[in-house]
């Protein structure tokens, strides 16, 4: 048990109390006026969202921007995830997660995941820009999400180093299942990675639809801002640089045992 990550997940509690077909074409329609695939990446909306939620300073505070405590603008540190209340979804067993953080002062953010025997599964502490962005952590291979168990996570920005009460956090849960039959036979009946994430939006599948999403962000930040978009989360975070933690640490660490 790390002494600094638990107490962040008892200190909420200890202050207050997720076959083609082939048709005949017409004689007079030429080959290359087929209709293309239309890509939508609106991820399918659910009974109990809220919108994005955000907690601060060992509370939840939902958007509260007043009561913040080290980090300044209009939107304040968001989970990039479509509701409050459910678990999200992936078939990955090594998940990446999404943190839009705002221009900040912290000392330092951390990100632990743990069991549904809260027991430690991953921890990481880095170094935060002090400018606005959305974070990216990866799950390195080594650690492995058992399928149909849920886990909860959180990541938090250390505002003091003297202070643990100092912080801000989101948190979340996450589940993994089982590719199910059907929509792997569909996944790889097509090599467009945008399709790939078109079918994981339409089951439903928030964690691995935003994964390769975020991958092709450079050269289809039109489908990035519509997936953020379609679940609540502003605009403003859509179009903030994505940064991502601790994947070039262990890309180095991997070469130096090379």
């Amino acid at each position: 048990m790390v002494i600094k990550a638990f107490p962040v997940l008892g200190l909420v509690a200890g202050l207050l109390s997720p076959t083609a077909s082939s048709f005949a074409l017409p004689l007079q329609t030429p080959l290359n006026s087929q209709p293309q695939m239309q890509i939508s990446l609106e991820f399918p909306p659910s009974p109990n969202r809220e919108g994005a939620q955000s907690s601060a300073g060992g509370g939840r505070r939902g958007q509260d921007l007043e009561n913040r405590v080290c980090t300044t603008g209009d939107i304040p540190l968001t989970a990039l995830k479509p509701n409050e209340d459910e678990a999200e979804i992936t078939v990955s067993a090594h998940p990446d997660f999404f943190i839009f953080v705002p221009e900040n002062t912290a000392e330092e953010a951390e990100f632990v995941i743990v069991n549904e025997d809260n027991d430690e599964v991953y921890l990481k502490t880095f170094d935060l820009s002090k400018e606005a962005g959305v974070v990216q952590v990866s799950l390195p291979k080594t650690v492995m999400l058992e399928v149909g168990q849920t886990y909860k996570w959180q990541f938090v920005v250390w505002c003091s180093s003297d202070d643990p009460s100092q912080i801000e956090f989101v948190e979340g849960e996450i589940q993994r299942t089982e590719l199910s039959e059907d929509l792997e036979t569909q996944i790889n009946a097509t090599d467009d990675p945008l399709e790939q994430a078109q079918l994981f939006a339409t089951e439903g599948i928030w964690q691995d639809t935003v994964m390769i999403v975020a991958k092709l962000r450079e050269s289809n930040q039109a489908e990035w801002e519509q997936l953020l978009t379609s679940v609540g989360l502003d605009a403003m975070i859509a179009s903030a640089p994505l940064k991502p933690c601790c994947i070039e640490e262990e890309a180095t660490s991997s070469e130096l045992e090379n």
